[in-house]
């Protein structure tokens, strides 16, 4: 029969050099957990902005339209004053395409339509006023972590 000797220097592994190892892993997959979070939330802050840009785009592109084919609806010339503040949904060649900025109508989600109780979030809510000739329009929209608004603001002015 022949026995096999164990030699001293041969051991396994200690439980603190176990508990090290864990450690030192669990720090490694938090760090990447953080990095990609943060990664994943600055791409949707960037998203959002995109969107927020699109529609105040959109709104100085319905502007250029009614101005073109009717000016005397933002700009008076004798008949009733248009409103200084407002936001333009829907038809271009109407004058109640011109709405008040606290109509539900300025506030609008993620795929451009007319915010409801149950749409998807961000609602972006636009504000358009006109000063003169110039032409600002002012977005805001709470970021989709909840905690902060976000705020674009573009001017256009137009020459008569």
């Amino acid at each position: 029969m022949i026995f096999f000797r164990q030699h001293s220097s041969e051991r396994g592994d200690t439980i603190v050099e176990v508990l090290i190892a864990i450690a030192v892993i669990t720090l490694v997959l938090g760090g990447a957990y953080v990095t990609t979070n943060k990664s994943l939330q600055n791409t949707r802050g960037a998203q959002e902005r995109a969107t927020a840009l699109k529609f105040a785009e959109s709104q100085f592109e319905q502007l250029k339209n009614v101005i073109a084919t009717n000016p005397s609806k933002v700009f008076p010339s004798g008949g009733p004053v248009p409103p200084t503040t407002f936001c333009i949904t829907g038809g271009v060649n109407v004058y109640d395409a011109t709405v008040a900025p606290q109509n539900q109508n300025c506030t609008l989600d993620v795929n451009g339509a007319v915010a409801t109780s149950s749409s998807p979030q961000p609602l972006f809510m636009l504000k358009t006023t006109r000063s003169g000739n110039t032409f600002t329009i002012a977005e805001t929209w709470i970021d989709i972590s909840g905690k902060t608004t976000d705020r674009l603001q573009l001017s256009y002015r137009i020459y008569q």
